[in-house]
């Protein structure tokens, strides 16, 4: 019996002459299938070798072999496996290892994966053989590690013509190349439907608080507007009749206080009209307008602000002079101010922010970048920072980067986090190019 070197324990490295590919759990199973099939339709008096770790998914071929004429070895203890010849196999290089070997005179075939090598939709790494050859060397090497006389006696009574093994070759070749293809069509037609049903999904629930929030809006509105009229009217009462009270204290008390509830409806009013502007449907206008001139404009409108707080503000705009975009100034200039205010607020004396206008990419959009240097978003909010109504902000209405996503996918364009780290964070608008 052959030998094979200690450091060869794992079958994907004894088989390190087969290119691995990667398979589906359902192109596994149906692998399976096929191969026992062939032999049990056709009566073959084959030896079959199974090491399966997770037996849900093959139960019924399981099953099919039970009551089949094929002497199964299995190296597994497990009690869906006690039908079967058992053969202990105590490696722990094999014990991720799964495998099915036929070995018969007029067919041989060995399918071998490994589920842990993959998380990515439930791939494994493994292959198919139908080289005679290559199902008796993994036979020999598991007999190396854990010999059985029986095996060894079932074995050496089968003489394999190596030819009969081309016409199902090719088949399986064929079967595979199908398999693989409907299956990885249905994994991105499922990744995309679940995406999809999210997307509605959290459309409804923003449609159906937005709503709430509308009618909740118009209710406050009237009640605030006269609370703001009774302040005033006591504020103008307190200063005629101030000349008559002779406590200076009491009147500056009453004027402060009319001063407060006329700021706190006035706050209130800009919340309410910021929840109906987000509650409306977005319409978008489009125009020619050039975007370097528009960018420009609201820049020199926000720089006073960055020098009072000493804040560096830098635009750069690299884009060709053939490429052209259409859109709401009014909208676009809203959801870049979000983001640059709060870059701003974040921002540290002597720190920079730049806008960065390009298409790097090559791709069909015009890429906005907006950069700070402030300590970054951390993991557990990046996930919300578009969600309405979130905000880290003690009084935020968390309603100003909802608005400016909302916004630019109305322009048929994104707003998204690039990258954020405790250097700083990247938003990134995007445009179609027209």
């Amino acid at each position: 019996m052959k030998r094979f070197p200690k450091n060869s324990n794992s079958i994907k490295d004894l088989m390190s002459h087969i290119t691995t590919d990667m398979y589906t759990k359902q192109t596994l199973t149906s692998l399976f299938r096929c191969l026992l099939e062939t032999v049990i339709e056709n009566r073959y008096g084959a030896i079959v070798l199974i090491k399966i770790k997770n037996t849900e998914s093959f139960q019924g071929l399981l099953n099919r072999l039970k009551y089949s004429e094929l002497k199964v070895y299995t190296y597994s203890d497990k009690a869906e496996s006690e039908s079967f010849i058992q053969v202990k196999l105590n490696n722990p290089e094999l014990e991720d290892d799964e495998l099915l070997i036929i070995i018969d005179e007029k067919f041989s075939a060995c399918l071998f994966w490994n589920e842990t090598t993959s998380e990515v939709f439930g791939l494994c790494d493994g292959f198919c053989s139908l080289n005679p050859y290559d199902s008796r060397q993994i036979i020999d090497h598991l007999q190396t590690i854990s010999f059985n006389d029986e095996l060894n006696v079932d074995l050496s009574q089968i003489k394999q013509d190596r030819r009969r093994n081309e016409n199902f070759t090719m088949i399986l070749r064929k079967l595979i190349a199908s398999l693989e293809s409907r299956q990885r069509d249905l994994i991105c037609a499922n990744t995309e439907l679940k995406e999809l049903y999210n997307k509605t999904l959290q459309t409804e629930k923003l449609a159906a608080i937005g709503q709430l929030c509308s009618t909740i809006a118009h209710e406050l509105r009237n009640p605030l507007s006269s609370i703001d009229l009774y302040a005033k009217i006591i504020s103008k009462n307190i200063e005629k009749i101030n000349s008559d009270i002779k406590e200076d204290k009491i009147a500056e008390s009453l004027n402060n206080a009319a001063t407060c509830i006329s700021n706190a409806s006035k706050n209130l009013e800009s919340l309410l009209t910021e929840l109906i502007d987000y509650s409306k449907p977005m319409t978008i206008e489009k125009s020619d307008t050039n975007l370097e001139s528009a960018l420009d404009e609201l820049t020199n409108l926000v720089k006073p602000s960055f020098e009072e707080k000493e804040v560096k503000l830098s635009l750069k705009y690299s884009l060709n002079k053939g490429i052209q975009v259409k859109f709401d100034k009014i909208k676009l200039n809203q959801a870049i101010l979000n983001i640059i205010k709060n870059a701003l607020e974040i921002s540290k004396k002597d720190t920079n922010v730049e806008i960065l206008v390009d298409n790097q990419d090559n791709d069909d959009m015009v890429h906005i970048k907006i950069q700070d240097q402030g300590e970054g978003i951390s993991p557990e909010n990046k996930e919300k920072i578009f969600t309405p109504y979130f905000s880290t902000k003690e009084r935020g209405t968390g309603l100003g980067l909802a608005q400016a996503r909302k916004i630019m996918e109305a322009h048929g364009g994104s707003l998204n986090i690039i990258s954020t780290s405790p250097n700083g964070t990247i938003f990134g608008l995007t445009l179609p190019i027209q």
